[in-house]
């Protein structure tokens, strides 16, 4: 599979979308960003992956838990750039740059790592890592582009 000019779009505006529906409080419509059977690591936060051991149910309906739980205590603003989308056999890779603004005035930066599918919906989010930039010249990986 090749991915057309309007797959990378869409790509692109799935992942802004989290964003903008983090700071609007709408985690109802995850599912316009999400599969159902998400999985996070956002273990470099000090969280624990999702799904966590030992729980059961529809991993996207933990995901928008969760985000109701940390409400009003989460940043003021989530910005998402430097968006690079790959094909990856019958789904894309995405990898994105991510700056927070917290309530405090401070900024975080990290790094996504999606994995996307295609559904009857369009592009969705199946697999998502979160990385942390703490240091300079440190962190992820540096991308390797396919030829």
């Amino acid at each position: 599979m090749s991915l057309t000019g309007s797959d990378r779009l869409e790509i692109h505006e799935v992942i802004a979308l989290h964003g903008h529906l983090c700071d609007a409080g709408a985690y109802e419509r995850f599912d316009e960003v999400f599969t159902a059977d998400l999985v996070v690591d956002a273990s470099a936060l000090g969280l624990a992956p999702l799904p966590a051991p030992g729980l059961s149910g529809r991993r996207l309906d933990l995901y928008i838990a969760a985000a109701h739980r940390h409400g009003s205590d989460g940043p003021l603003a989530h910005h998402v750039t430097n968006v690079i989308a790959r094909e990856d056999g019958e789904g894309a890779r995405a990898w994105s740059k991510g700056i927070a603004l917290n309530q405090d005035g401070s900024v975080a930066s990290f790094t996504y790592e999606d994995q996307l599918v295609r559904t009857g919906r369009g592009w969705r989010i199946r697999h998502r890592k979160v990385s942390v930039r703490r240091e300079a010249g440190r962190g992820v990986e540096p991308l390797v582009l396919p030829d």
